[in-house]
Protein backbone atom coordinates (compact mmCIF):
# COMPACT_ATOMS: atom_id res chain seq x y z
CA UNK A 1 0.00 0.00 0.00
CA UNK A 2 3.18 2.20 0.40
CA UNK A 3 2.95 2.97 -3.78
CA UNK A 4 -0.97 4.20 -3.13
CA UNK A 5 -0.39 6.30 0.05
CA UNK A 6 3.26 6.74 0.45
CA UNK A 7 4.90 5.65 4.14
CA UNK A 8 6.80 8.77 4.77
CA UNK A 9 3.70 10.82 5.14
CA UNK A 10 1.72 8.75 7.43
CA UNK A 11 4.56 9.33 9.55
CA UNK A 12 4.15 13.05 9.01
CA UNK A 13 0.32 13.00 9.71
CA UNK A 14 0.97 11.05 12.88
CA UNK A 15 2.16 14.10 14.27
CA UNK A 16 -0.74 16.42 12.98
CA UNK A 17 -3.85 17.36 14.55
CA UNK A 18 -7.03 18.60 13.34
CA UNK A 19 -8.03 22.52 14.86
CA UNK A 20 -11.64 22.68 15.95
CA UNK A 21 -13.26 25.69 14.55
CA UNK A 22 -16.90 24.48 15.66
CA UNK A 23 -16.63 24.97 19.44
CA UNK A 24 -18.93 21.10 19.95
CA UNK A 25 -17.25 18.26 20.68
CA UNK A 26 -18.76 14.55 21.35
CA UNK A 27 -19.49 13.09 24.56
CA UNK A 28 -16.69 10.53 24.91
CA UNK A 29 -13.02 10.75 25.87
CA UNK A 30 -10.28 11.71 23.54
CA UNK A 31 -7.53 13.59 23.15
CA UNK A 32 -9.25 17.44 22.72
CA UNK A 33 -9.76 19.52 24.85
CA UNK A 34 -13.28 21.23 25.29
CA UNK A 35 -14.31 23.97 27.20
CA UNK A 36 -16.39 21.63 29.62
CA UNK A 37 -15.33 21.12 32.84
CA UNK A 38 -14.29 17.27 33.36
CA UNK A 39 -11.33 14.95 34.81
CA UNK A 40 -8.30 15.69 32.52
CA UNK A 41 -5.06 16.73 33.24
CA UNK A 42 -5.16 19.94 31.78
CA UNK A 43 -6.37 23.17 34.90
CA UNK A 44 -9.22 25.15 34.30
CA UNK A 45 -9.77 27.23 37.49
CA UNK A 46 -10.59 26.88 40.96
CA UNK A 47 -14.01 26.46 42.60
CA UNK A 48 -16.03 26.33 46.12
CA UNK A 49 -15.89 23.05 47.44
CA UNK A 50 -19.78 22.02 47.73
CA UNK A 51 -20.86 18.12 49.35
CA UNK A 52 -20.79 15.98 46.65
CA UNK A 53 -17.61 16.82 44.51
CA UNK A 54 -14.78 14.64 44.29
CA UNK A 55 -12.60 15.39 47.66
CA UNK A 56 -9.48 14.02 45.29
CA UNK A 57 -9.50 17.06 44.04
CA UNK A 58 -9.40 19.86 47.15
CA UNK A 59 -6.93 21.99 46.68
CA UNK A 60 -4.86 22.19 50.38
CA UNK A 61 -2.57 24.63 49.51
CA UNK A 62 -5.36 26.67 49.31
CA UNK A 63 -6.95 25.17 52.14
CA UNK A 64 -3.48 26.17 53.98
CA UNK A 65 -3.33 29.98 52.85
CA UNK A 66 -7.41 30.30 53.13
CA UNK A 67 -8.82 27.90 55.66
CA UNK A 68 -11.66 26.98 53.31
CA UNK A 69 -12.06 23.82 50.91
CA UNK A 70 -11.31 24.30 46.83
CA UNK A 71 -11.13 21.94 44.08
CA UNK A 72 -9.32 21.90 40.70
CA UNK A 73 -11.60 22.10 37.87
CA UNK A 74 -9.81 20.29 34.61
CA UNK A 75 -11.24 20.81 31.08
CA UNK A 76 -12.51 17.98 29.81
CA UNK A 77 -11.13 15.85 27.31
CA UNK A 78 -13.32 14.36 24.16
CA UNK A 79 -13.01 12.81 21.28
CA UNK A 80 -13.76 14.66 17.17
CA UNK A 81 -15.96 13.00 15.53
CA UNK A 82 -14.76 13.08 12.10
CA UNK A 83 -17.05 12.60 9.47
CA UNK A 84 -15.77 12.87 4.93
CA UNK A 85 -18.08 13.12 2.45
CA UNK A 86 -16.33 11.55 -0.78
CA UNK A 87 -17.47 13.09 -4.50
CA UNK A 88 -18.25 9.90 -6.45
CA UNK A 89 -19.55 11.82 -9.39
CA UNK A 90 -18.20 10.70 -13.08
CA UNK A 91 -16.77 14.22 -13.10
CA UNK A 92 -14.67 13.01 -10.44
CA UNK A 93 -13.02 10.41 -12.97
CA UNK A 94 -10.61 12.58 -14.79
CA UNK A 95 -7.13 12.69 -15.22
CA UNK A 96 -5.22 12.10 -11.62
CA UNK A 97 -8.43 13.56 -9.54
CA UNK A 98 -9.57 10.30 -8.05
CA UNK A 99 -7.01 8.97 -6.64
CA UNK A 100 -6.22 12.48 -5.37
CA UNK A 101 -9.58 12.65 -3.94
CA UNK A 102 -8.46 8.81 -2.21
CA UNK A 103 -5.25 10.08 -0.88
CA UNK A 104 -6.95 13.16 0.72
CA UNK A 105 -9.82 11.14 2.54
CA UNK A 106 -6.85 8.85 3.60
CA UNK A 107 -4.66 11.25 4.80
CA UNK A 108 -7.69 12.85 7.06
CA UNK A 109 -8.47 9.55 8.50
CA UNK A 110 -5.44 8.67 9.44
CA UNK A 111 -4.93 11.96 11.71
CA UNK A 112 -7.69 11.54 12.91
CA UNK A 113 -7.16 7.76 14.01
CA UNK A 114 -4.03 8.55 15.55
CA UNK A 115 -5.08 11.13 17.32
CA UNK A 116 -7.97 8.56 19.43
CA UNK A 117 -10.83 9.88 17.36
CA UNK A 118 -13.92 8.27 15.20
CA UNK A 119 -13.49 8.97 11.69
CA UNK A 120 -16.27 7.92 9.37
CA UNK A 121 -16.18 7.85 5.13
CA UNK A 122 -19.46 8.16 3.09
CA UNK A 123 -19.66 7.56 -0.59
CA UNK A 124 -22.63 6.90 -3.08
CA UNK A 125 -22.36 3.41 -4.97
CA UNK A 126 -24.37 2.12 -7.69
CA UNK A 127 -27.21 4.75 -5.95
CA UNK A 128 -26.96 2.94 -2.59
CA UNK A 129 -25.18 4.51 0.17
CA UNK A 130 -21.96 3.43 1.67
CA UNK A 131 -20.62 3.95 5.26
CA UNK A 132 -17.47 2.77 6.68
CA UNK A 133 -16.52 3.68 10.43
CA UNK A 134 -13.07 3.03 12.22
CA UNK A 135 -11.44 4.37 16.27
CA UNK A 136 -8.38 4.25 16.86
CA UNK A 137 -3.97 4.57 15.87
CA UNK A 138 -4.56 0.81 15.20
CA UNK A 139 -7.23 0.90 12.35
CA UNK A 140 -5.07 3.30 10.41
CA UNK A 141 -4.40 0.36 7.89
CA UNK A 142 -7.59 -0.81 7.39
CA UNK A 143 -8.75 2.50 6.85
CA UNK A 144 -5.90 2.77 3.85
CA UNK A 145 -6.39 -0.22 2.36
CA UNK A 146 -10.49 0.20 2.66
CA UNK A 147 -10.56 4.08 0.30
CA UNK A 148 -7.92 2.48 -1.70
CA UNK A 149 -9.80 -0.08 -2.91
CA UNK A 150 -12.44 2.34 -3.97
CA UNK A 151 -13.99 1.76 -7.35
CA UNK A 152 -14.17 4.56 -9.97
CA UNK A 153 -16.71 6.88 -9.94
CA UNK A 154 -19.87 6.43 -11.77
CA UNK A 155 -22.57 8.05 -10.07
CA UNK A 156 -24.77 10.77 -12.17
CA UNK A 157 -26.50 12.31 -9.01
CA UNK A 158 -25.32 14.93 -6.82
CA UNK A 159 -23.72 15.35 -3.20
CA UNK A 160 -27.18 16.19 -2.25
CA UNK A 161 -28.57 13.03 -2.59
CA UNK A 162 -26.01 11.41 -0.18
CA UNK A 163 -26.46 14.08 2.90
CA UNK A 164 -28.72 11.36 4.66
CA UNK A 165 -25.17 9.15 5.38
CA UNK A 166 -23.59 11.91 7.71
CA UNK A 167 -23.89 10.26 11.50
CA UNK A 168 -25.53 12.29 13.64
CA UNK A 169 -23.14 13.79 16.25
CA UNK A 170 -20.45 14.94 13.68
CA UNK A 171 -18.14 17.51 14.66
CA UNK A 172 -15.97 18.16 11.96
CA UNK A 173 -17.06 17.43 8.40
CA UNK A 174 -14.73 17.38 5.40
CA UNK A 175 -16.67 17.01 2.11
CA UNK A 176 -13.81 16.03 -0.96
CA UNK A 177 -14.93 16.76 -4.45
CA UNK A 178 -14.91 18.75 -7.48
CA UNK A 179 -17.48 21.39 -6.57
CA UNK A 180 -18.24 21.53 -10.68
CA UNK A 181 -22.04 21.24 -9.90
CA UNK A 182 -24.09 24.63 -10.70
CA UNK A 183 -23.96 27.40 -8.29
CA UNK A 184 -27.08 27.15 -7.36
CA UNK A 185 -27.04 23.54 -6.49
CA UNK A 186 -23.75 24.42 -4.38
CA UNK A 187 -26.24 27.04 -2.20
CA UNK A 188 -28.29 23.97 -1.58
CA UNK A 189 -25.70 21.76 -0.32
CA UNK A 190 -23.57 24.55 1.76
CA UNK A 191 -27.08 24.98 3.44
CA UNK A 192 -27.44 21.40 4.45
CA UNK A 193 -24.36 20.75 5.18
CA UNK A 194 -24.08 23.98 8.11
CA UNK A 195 -27.23 22.74 9.21
CA UNK A 196 -25.63 18.83 9.66
CA UNK A 197 -22.32 20.25 11.33
CA UNK A 198 -20.96 23.43 12.73
CA UNK A 199 -17.48 23.01 11.31
CA UNK A 200 -17.69 22.14 7.86
CA UNK A 201 -14.42 22.31 5.47
CA UNK A 202 -14.94 21.34 1.82
CA UNK A 203 -11.62 20.29 -0.54
CA UNK A 204 -12.17 21.76 -3.86
CA UNK A 205 -10.13 19.25 -6.50
CA UNK A 206 -9.62 20.32 -10.09
CA UNK A 207 -7.42 19.03 -12.39
CA UNK A 208 -4.63 21.07 -14.16
CA UNK A 209 -6.33 21.09 -17.56
CA UNK A 210 -9.63 22.02 -16.28
CA UNK A 211 -8.27 25.22 -14.65
CA UNK A 212 -6.46 25.96 -17.72
CA UNK A 213 -7.56 24.16 -20.94
CA UNK A 214 -4.84 23.30 -23.25
CA UNK A 215 -6.60 22.49 -26.37
CA UNK A 216 -6.14 23.33 -29.83
CA UNK A 217 -8.07 22.79 -32.92
CA UNK A 218 -11.71 21.50 -33.38
CA UNK A 219 -12.37 19.65 -30.18
CA UNK A 220 -15.46 17.64 -29.12
CA UNK A 221 -16.37 17.41 -25.26
CA UNK A 222 -18.22 15.02 -23.78
CA UNK A 223 -20.30 15.87 -20.50
CA UNK A 224 -19.12 12.71 -18.23
CA UNK A 225 -22.81 12.81 -16.19
CA UNK A 226 -25.00 13.69 -18.66
CA UNK A 227 -22.95 13.16 -22.01
CA UNK A 228 -24.29 16.05 -23.77
CA UNK A 229 -22.03 16.65 -26.55
CA UNK A 230 -20.47 19.90 -27.49
CA UNK A 231 -17.99 20.86 -30.32
CA UNK A 232 -16.40 23.88 -29.94
CA UNK A 233 -12.79 25.02 -32.13
CA UNK A 234 -10.25 26.07 -29.45
CA UNK A 235 -9.05 29.97 -30.11
CA UNK A 236 -7.89 32.90 -28.15
CA UNK A 237 -11.59 34.19 -27.38
CA UNK A 238 -12.82 30.33 -26.28
CA UNK A 239 -10.11 30.00 -23.95
CA UNK A 240 -10.78 33.26 -22.68
CA UNK A 241 -14.26 32.75 -22.15
CA UNK A 242 -13.99 29.54 -20.33
CA UNK A 243 -11.50 31.05 -17.91
CA UNK A 244 -14.08 33.86 -17.18
CA UNK A 245 -16.70 31.36 -16.78
CA UNK A 246 -14.59 29.68 -14.27
CA UNK A 247 -13.64 32.38 -12.09
CA UNK A 248 -17.12 33.38 -12.11
CA UNK A 249 -17.56 29.87 -10.63
CA UNK A 250 -15.31 29.74 -8.23
CA UNK A 251 -15.84 33.59 -7.35
CA UNK A 252 -19.57 32.79 -6.36
CA UNK A 253 -18.91 28.87 -4.75
CA UNK A 254 -16.18 30.69 -2.26
CA UNK A 255 -19.22 33.60 -1.26
CA UNK A 256 -21.76 30.33 -1.31
CA UNK A 257 -19.41 28.89 1.01
CA UNK A 258 -18.47 32.08 3.19
CA UNK A 259 -22.37 32.73 3.71
CA UNK A 260 -22.77 29.65 5.75
CA UNK A 261 -19.36 29.31 7.53
CA UNK A 262 -17.75 26.60 5.82
CA UNK A 263 -13.72 26.88 4.42
CA UNK A 264 -12.75 26.12 1.79
CA UNK A 265 -9.72 24.59 0.13
CA UNK A 266 -9.06 24.46 -3.17
CA UNK A 267 -6.22 22.23 -4.70
CA UNK A 268 -5.09 20.23 -7.59
CA UNK A 269 -3.51 16.96 -8.19
CA UNK A 270 -0.69 17.91 -9.28
CA UNK A 271 0.05 19.52 -5.52
CA UNK A 272 0.53 16.23 -4.17
CA UNK A 273 -1.25 15.23 -1.23
CA UNK A 274 2.04 15.57 1.47
CA UNK A 275 1.56 19.46 0.24
CA UNK A 276 -1.77 19.78 0.98
CA UNK A 277 -1.81 18.38 4.64
CA UNK A 278 1.65 19.43 5.79
CA UNK A 279 1.58 23.26 3.88
CA UNK A 280 -2.03 24.30 2.26
CA UNK A 281 -3.94 22.97 5.29
CA UNK A 282 -1.62 24.57 7.74
CA UNK A 283 -2.03 27.81 6.11
CA UNK A 284 -5.98 27.58 6.40
CA UNK A 285 -5.69 26.61 10.17
CA UNK A 286 -7.16 23.29 9.78
CA UNK A 287 -4.35 21.36 11.10
CA UNK A 288 -1.31 22.24 13.58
Amino acid sequence: MTSFFPKGLSARLSRLSFVQHGGRLGHHKGSHVSKKTGASLEFSDFKEYHPGDDIRHIDWNVYARTDSYFIKQFLDEQEMRVHIVLDTSKSMDYEDKWKFAQQIAIGLGQIALKNGDTVSISRMLHGKKQLFTRKGARQAGSWTTYISRFEKPSETTGLLDGLHAIPKGTTLLFVVTDALEPNEQLDRLFKQLSARCRDVRLVSIRSKSELSPDYQGDIRFIDSESEKISEVTMMQSVETAYQLQQKNHQLRMLESAAKYGIGVLMTTPQTGPEDVFTMQMRRQGWVR
